[in-house]
């Protein structure tokens, strides 16, 4: 038992994660101990097992353990056998949404078959257990699983006996929401070039005056006016609103991105376009960054597709850093889930004023299509 303690100690350090959707196959190994007046050497115990997390709090895993029996230091020993321990657990996570690590409880009922000088009768026998323990379990790495628990399992014996069971295991994993790699920082927009200077123009000199008896007066000239300044286009920029858990777009939003790429397409200047997703704090940052990354690709497609070319469109994830409400509120997490388009002019002759539209509705997610420009480091 001393060194399954110290492979569940060692468990707590490792790097892990749980998402909902995960899945796993692994082998196990371990040892096993009796408490009370077995009269038994603790032994080791291999196996293997499956198990599924329906969602972030709930879980199911099943094992199957074998491990030998032998009397210890007992004159009158029966000789030696083997069992085999079946075991279907309910697993309930005490930290969902965990991104390190998250440890869990285990409950269930299972069946425990035992040889023959160990199970009262002259041939195997089959017996009902129940059971119940902690563990903490996780990935590492990509497809790479690890647990780490310790159970007690009562055998319904015509003398009942306990038996602690400290197992480790390693195994492939599958599904669940993967970490997204935090984007680049934006690329900073270029200074505007500056404007050439404009001499004024000096007035003609006055002509000379005729002869005459009497002197001529001077005509002074006056300075042309000064040139209307030119024009500015109304350009507008748009703040989005998402569901929870969502990056597809509704027809207001698309609305929203169509006026921002019609006023854009009719504007002569230079501009770019910085397309930031934002999250609330609920959930994981991980799975936070990966989405707001996604809520922007998703706006950026659109302006793309409205004729808006894809060079002058960057995106980026922003996730949860930047809140522009209280998270503590559904209110102020509604307000953080969102996109911003930031427009960016050069030359001066464009005003910007920003729209904001409301919780974009859930629709069926598009096809997958190209994403816009990534910004560079």
């Amino acid at each position: 038992m001393k060194r399954t303690l110290q492979i569940l100690l060692a468990g707590t350090a490792l790097t892990l994660s749980a998402q909902q959707g995960t899945a796993w196959v692994a082998g196990y190994v371990g040892e096993t101990a009796w408490e009370g007046k077995a009269n038994l050497k603790d032994q080791m115990h291999y196996g293997l097992g499956v198990g599924h997390w329906y969602t972030d709090r709930w879980g199911l895993d099943a094992r199957a353990l074998r491990n030998k029996l032998e009397l210890d230091k007992n004159p009158l020993a029966i000789g030696s056998g083997n069992q085999t321990h079946l075991l279907l657990s309910g697993l309930f996570n005490l930290r969902p949404g965990a991104e390190n690590w998250y440890p869990y409880l285990a409950a269930g009922l299972g069946a425990t078959n035992l040889g023959s000088p160990y199970s009262g009768k002259s041939n195997s026998a089959t017996r009902l257990n129940y059971h119940a323990g902690l563990g903490i379990m996780g990935r590492p790495a990509e497809s790479f699983f690890l647990d780490a628990s310790a159970k007690a399992v009562r055998v319904d014996l015509p003398t009942p006996r306990t038996e602690v069971l400290g197992t480790f295991g390693l195994g492939y994993t599958w599904g669940g929401v993967k970490k997204a790699a935090p984007a680049p920082a934006p690329m900073p927009a270029p200074a505007p070039a500056p404007e050439p200077k404009v001499e004024p123009v000096a007035p003609p000199p006055p002509p000379p005056p005729p002869p005459a008896p009497e002197p001529v007066k001077e005509v002074v000239v006056p300075p042309p006016p000064p040139p209307p300044p030119p024009a500015k286009i109304v350009l507008d920029e748009a703040v989005l609103h998402f569901a929870n858990g969502r990056a597809e777009l509704g027809p207001d939003a698309k609305a929203a991105i169509q006026k921002v790429a019609d006023g854009l397409k009719a504007y002569p200047g230079e501009y770019t376009l910085l397309v930031s997703g934002h999250t609330s704090s609920v959930g994981g940052k991980a799975l936070n960054k990966s989405l707001s990354k996604l809520r922007a690709d998703a706006v950026a497609n659109v302006l793309i597709d409205s004729g808006i070319p894809a060079s002058r469109v960057t995106t980026v994830g922003v996730g949860p850093d930047k809140p522009i409400a209280d998270n503590a509120s559904k209110e102020g997490q509604a307000k953080n889930r969102r996109v911003e388009i930031d427009v960016k002019v050069n030359d001066g002759k464009a005003e910007v004023r920003k729209t904001t539209t409301g919780t974009v509705e859930t629709v069926p997610a598009p096809a997958p299509r190209k994403p816009a420009k990534k910004a560079s480091k």
